[in-house]
């Protein structure tokens, strides 16, 4: 959390999320995946745990290193491992299968200005990752919800 700058831990996520549900506010949840030292297994944990509330929606994003910020800054001092695309769309794939299929999918990547963007450059080819997504959930015969547990 402080090296994101979120100000707020997770219980207070979570305690926000739930009364906004009691008033019956539709809630969208922003994750980045492929945050510096996390594991593909913390990222499709994040899932699991989130999977458990009751969500209106989803952005999924991939962390796009950007000019002028602390990451940024930080890539430019040393390179950090980033996701490749396959590496990404093999992670969202497993997130999208454990989300219930009633969840609203609104972004399964982030849409970085491109003169600001320093790594990873594929990230600027939104739509082809969108149909590289959907090839893969066709070849592997999966969809969201599918290994969804409540």
């Amino acid at each position: 959390g402080k090296d994101f700058n979120r100000g707020y831990n997770f219980n207070t996520f979570l305690d926000t999320l739930h009364e906004l549900n009691k008033r019956n506010i539709k809630v969208i949840v922003h994750i980045i995946n492929g945050l510096p030292n996390e594991s593909k297994e913390m990222m499709i944990n994040t899932i699991k745990r989130l999977s458990k509330e009751e969500l209106h929606g989803i952005k999924i994003h991939m962390l796009g290193v950007m000019q002028n910020t602390k990451y940024g800054l930080k890539y430019k001092e040393k390179e950090f491992p980033l996701l490749s695309k396959e590496e990404y769309l093999d992670i969202v794939k497993e997130q999208l299968e454990l989300l219930d299929e009633k969840v609203v999918i609104y972004r399964i990547c982030s849409d970085p200005d491109y003169e600001t963007l320093i790594a990873p450059r594929w990230l600027i080819t939104k739509k082809q990752i969108a149909n590289d997504l959907d090839k893969l959930l066709a070849k592997e015969n999966t969809w969201q919800g599918k290994k969804h547990t409540r």
